[in-house]
Formats: structure tokens, sequence, C-alpha cells
């Protein structure tokens, strides 16, 4: 990466070539930028000339980084997280981060992956509060608009910048109990006696799921159908039967075991937000600390690729990291 650095390459050619690589295609890019689709590729196309090297393979799975892209990818990954660094040392220097921040996600990410993290960022910042809505009462929402969402729905709203912060894959599990009751199936074909735990969207997204599995699903027995993630976690947790979750819960909960039949996705959790949103400290504050719990760099299974969870162990959970205040500024406390 020291060829960038030596042929100059611009800064705003940088963050397009960050912004393709974090979102995976020129289009997706485009949306999150707000910018023509022909400006990216333009942009992408300098760069390289600049750095003389192929950034991306371009297919129709979308931009996929080379090796020396991969290499591009986590300086510049480096230096756009120490300009959010700058952004909260230099912007609102007069203002203490305190205040409401809304936050929309799903019920089992808020809940799983989210909830068990409050409380260092909490004590950091007394000051903040949040607002977690999870869209379980889609008539009575949480008072005033999200600030922060967190979605496995690819944006499109043109004034949205969206960037995905996690892959998420999917495959079934059961407890440990359910599994020395009635034994673990080895096949998907062997999964059709036993009692599923169904989440309505498997039905829905009918993009990540497919075919074939939709059409084996519809030959399962549903013991339990149901919206909620949570519902699905719990009554497979406590030994009602077989469902299909993010191969992510075994590094929360281990005591839940995946079965090698079947494994689907990733999906993209994308983190949105309108551009002016994140102009208050403590709204930036709470996107950083969310990014940083689903770092794939300390949490392997958020990558692209597939991590299964028996390596889980080779790859220990740090604590997120909490953003910090610049010198001279404190949390406000209560």
């Amino acid at each position: 990466m020291g060829e960038v650095a030596r042929r100059r390459a611009d800064w705003s050619n940088l963050r397009v070539f960050f912004a393709v690589a974090e979102t995976g295609g020129i289009n997706a890019a485009a949306r999150a930028l707000n910018v023509n689709p022909s400006t990216v590729t333009r942009a992408v196309e300098e760069l390289e000339r600049q750095l003389n090297v192929t950034l991306f393979h371009r297919g129709p799975k979308g931009a996929v980084l080379t090796a020396a892209g991969e290499a591009a990818f986590q300086r510049v990954r480096t230096m756009e997280e120490m300009a959010g660094a700058l952004e909260l040392e230099v912007g609102d220097s007069e203002t203490l981060p305190e205040g409401r921040v809304r936050l929309a996600a799903p019920d089992g990410v808020s809940g799983y992956f989210i909830t068990p993290h409050l409380p260092e960022f909490l004590r950091a910042y007394p000051g903040i509060d949040l607002a977690i809505d999870c869209g379980l009462w889609p008539d009575r929402p949480l008072d005033g608009e999200a600030d922060l969402t967190l979605t496995f729905s690819e944006p499109t709203q043109p004034d949205a910048i969206a960037q995905p912060i996690a892959h998420v894959h999917y495959a079934l599990f059961a407890s440990r109990e359910y599994i020395s009751l009635y034994g673990a199936p080895s096949s998907i074909e062997e999964v059709l006696p036993h009692p599923y735990v169904h989440h309505a969207a498997q039905t829905h997204q009918r993009e990540l799921w497919g075919k074939k599995v939709e059409a084996w699903q519809t030959l399962t027995h549903r013991r339990i159908e149901t919206n909620s993630s949570a519902v699905v976690i719990e009554a497979v947790r406590n030994g009602v039967g077989i469902g299909a979750m993010p191969t992510s819960i075994a590094s929360v909960l281990p005591d839940l075991v995946m079965l090698d039949v079947l494994k689907v996705g990733p999906a993209k959790l994308w983190l949105v937000h309108h551009r002016d949103a994140v102009r208050p400290a403590r709204v930036r504050l709470v996107k950083e600390w969310l990014k940083s719990i689903f770092d794939a760099r300390s949490r392997p299974w958020y990558r692209a690729e597939f991590v299964h969870p028996r390596d889980f162990a080779d790859h220990p959970q740090p604590t997120p990291a909490v953003p910090v205040l610049p010198k001279g500024r404190r949390a406000a406390g209560r």
C-alpha cells in the first residue's frame, strides 16, 4: 500500500474503492455514496491506473477483491477508521456526547449480539441513552425516526448511507439435550421427521434460501412458526426441535449444536443512516461501537467465507472496542 502514498492516490478515489469493497458492487457503492455508478467505475479505474494493479475481479456476483485489492482494502480501512476518529475528536468539540440515540434492529440481533455489550458502552458514556426498536409493534414504534438502522434488506433509498457490517451464515441447530434424546440427523432428508421451528423470513427471503431449501421446508413439520428470531433461538435451545439460525449464535450460546446438513448464505447485515443523522457525536459513537461488535477481523464468523462453529474456539472474542473520547472531553455524568 506504500504505492498509494508514492503515487499520491486521490483520497476521494480511495473512499470510493473502500465503498465498493464494503458493499461488494458498483451499484451498491453508488447508492451508499449517493453518486452515479459511472462515477464509481471511473474512480476505481483511475485508482487502478495510479497503482498499476487490478483491485477487483468483476463478475455476476459483483466486485470481488483481488489479492492486491485485499491488501489495499486493509490499509484503506485503517485510514477510514482514523478519519472517523478525527471526526469525533475535532467535530462537536464543544458538545458532550449526551442524549438519546434511536436504533432500529431485528430482535435476534438486538437481543443476542448487541445487548450483551451494552454495559461497557453505557458505563463509558453515561450521558447517552438508547432506544432500540425491534419492529415487533409496527403500529406502535418507539417515538422518533431511527438514527441508525441494522437490516438484512439492502436499502434502496437514494438519501441513505449504507454499508454491510457483517456477513451472516445460516445453518440448522439443535440443543445438546435434544440430540442426546433423539439423535443428530446426518442428512437434510433425515431432518424431516423432526419438529421444526420455522422463521417466517425463511419463506420470504427466497433469494437467500433458494428453491431447494424452500421446497424442503414445505415438507418439514413446523411445530413452531414465528416471525421472532428470539422465539426460534429459545425454542431450539429448550429442546422443542430443530431450527435454522445464524452460525454466529454458537459464539453466544455454545450449548447449541450445528448440524452439518445445511448451510445457507451469507446474508449481509447493513448499517444504514441518513447523511445528516451522524452529525451528533453521540450517534457517531454508537455507530463505531456497532461496527466493532460485528468486526469480522476479530469475529471471523462474520466473514464472507464460512467458518464452522467448531473452529470458533480458535478465535477468542475480544470485548468490542468502545470508542474513546478525545483528551480534554469527558462523558457527561448523571
